[in-house]
């Protein structure tokens, strides 16, 4: 099961392996905005479901992981989107951990396993007798993995393409790349969200920084004027095109551009990478960015004569006056994601140093009846992205639909999806009634109604639908009964009283 000089986390993952799960990486570093915020030891994958499982190691010698360990794994999962996980320990765990992964699943929905020394040992024990399927059945069992689903060769392969890791980028003056090409965080539901196609493109840019200093000065004329200029000027290095300051690129490499990794390397895992050559010759860049500077920096200066005349007097600085500070040859790396939804595409391109900075974002307005506020889930019935106003959680399984693809009950209001859509309606308008508003049934008919196509008797407080309804005036007010009968004997006490025991009889609701 183990060498001699193996890792504490190599055979959690070799056991993981033998139990027909595929490793995915080993260990799995989880960033932000270029950082790194985590990780994970092991990142394992059922191949049947395609399920991740997030592992956390703890080869601790005198020390027993307790809930602060156990805390950062839930961080870590909830970060990832991850709904399994393993805490193993080469020890003890602490006797606090197994209410903790009770509290864990019961409130956020992640299956956390724990396994300790003990538990450990009985798992290598199945290895070393090549029981393997226990071994299987042991995790798939505990993480909640159980499937009816005979696992096939395509399973196999399907998980093994996953893993596939692709060619290496090596790339100068770099920003940090923030790996996070998923679903926009924004989306409650994202975990329903899985990219089709993901791009991260290398894109070089020239950033120049210049300072000018020129004066204007005439012997008749006071203090001279002078023009102190210092900036940034950006340019396209395949178009060789200056970037203008409105741009997004521009406002994010002035930003960033000064974080810059000087070599790196990106290696393909999941997507593509597109690296962009710089076409441009840097000198003459050079050359007609200090011409255009100096262009925009002319100086008009008024004198007055030794007659007393004013004369105009023009100062255009040379280009030479431009004094380049630095030039620098960055790439900026952007994401461009796209996703699949039913007959739907989205796209979103965004800088990979900071993925709240988008370029374009198709997912980010709500498409419900030309609705223009922020995005913060996805129908799953016809993919519309949709705000917080017109959302639908299906009131029996919580999936989220949008107000056209939800199905209402007429009466309390809630929301149902197709699967849970009940099948009792209004048998006057045919609208939805939920199980517990389909109760209210015509004492004439039985058919079953909703609230605005019934009336209560005014004498048995019995309902009836509107084909039953019998009415009478009493003075000028209508009262409804659910028969002939009510009316008659509402009708007799109505006679026998006093004027006012007829007027408590006409306004009693």
């Amino acid at each position: 099961m183990s060498k001699p000089g193996e890792s504490f986390e190599a055979q959690i993952a070799l056991m993981l392996h033998s139990a027909d799960f595929v490793i995915k990486e080993q260990p799995h570093k989880i960033m932000h905005k270029g950082k790194q915020i985590g990780d994970l030891d092991v990142l394992a994958q059922e191949p049947s479901s395609g399920e991740i499982i997030g592992v956390s190691c703890k080869d601790w010698h005198g020390q027993v992981p307790g809930s602060e360990q156990f805390s950062h794994l839930v961080e870590m999962l909830e970060f990832e989107n991850l709904k399994y996980g393993i805490f193993a320990s080469s020890g003890d765990i602490a006797n606090t951990l197994p209410l903790r992964a009770e509290h864990v699943r019961n409130t956020k929905g992640i299956n956390i396993v724990l396994l300790d020394h003990d538990e450990i040992a009985r798992l290598k024990k199945f290895a070393y007798s090549k029981q393997t399927t226990d071994i299987e059945d042991y995790f798939k069992t505990r993480l909640g993995l159980i499937t009816s689903k005979k696992r096939t060769i395509a399973d196999e392969m399907r998980a093994q393409k996953d893993v596939a890791i692709g060619r290496t980028v090596g790339c100068e003056r770099l920003l940090p790349v923030n790996f996070w090409n998923e679903s926009p965080r924004y989306i409650m539901n994202n975990h329903d969200l899985v990219p089709s196609d993901s791009t991260l493109k290398l894109e070089p840019y020239l950033v120049i920084n210049y300072r000018l200093y020129v004066q204007a000065r005439h012997q008749n004329a006071g203090k001279p004027k002078e023009s102190n200029d210092a900036g940034t000027v950006i340019v396209d290095a395949v178009r060789g095109t200056i970037v203008p300051e409105n741009d997004p690129v521009f406002k994010h490499l002035i930003k960033y551009y000064a974080n810059a990794e000087m070599h790196t390397a990106v290696q393909e895992k999941g997507f593509r990478i597109k690296k962009a050559e710089s076409f441009v010759n840097q000198r003459e860049v050079i050359r007609v960015v200090r011409e255009q500077i100096a262009a925009q920096n002319e100086i008009r200066t008024h004198y007055t004569t030794a007659k007393n005349g004013q004369r105009q007097k023009i100062v255009r600085p040379r280009s030479d006056d431009v004094r380049i500070i630095g030039s620098y040859l960055i790439y900026v790396p952007v994401w461009d994601v796209k996703f699949n939804l039913g007959d739907k595409t989205y796209q979103r391109i965004y800088f990979g140093y900071d993925d709240d900075d988008v370029i374009l974002d198709e997912m980010s307005k709500c498409q419900i009846k030309s609705c223009e506020y922020n995005t913060n889930s996805i129908c799953l019935t016809c993919h519309s992205t949709m705000c917080d106003k017109h959302n639908r959680p299906c009131s029996a399984c919580s999936d989220i639909l949008c107000e056209i693809c939800a199905h209402v009950c007429i009466d309390c209001r809630k929301n149902f999806c197709d699967k849970h859509n009940p099948q009792t309606v209004c048998g006057i308008c045919r609208a939805t009634l939920c199980k517990n508003c389909s109760i209210v049934l015509c004492t004439e008919c039985k058919t079953v109604m909703c609230s605005n196509h019934r009336e209560k008797c005014s004498r048995c407080n019995d309902y009836v639908c509107m084909s039953h309804i019998v009415s009478k005036k009493y003075i000028l007010v209508a009262k409804n009964f659910c028969s002939q009968l009510c009316l008659n004997r509402f009708d007799e006490g109505y006679r026998s009283s006093g004027v006012f025991g007829r007027l408590k009889k006409i306004l009693k609701k």
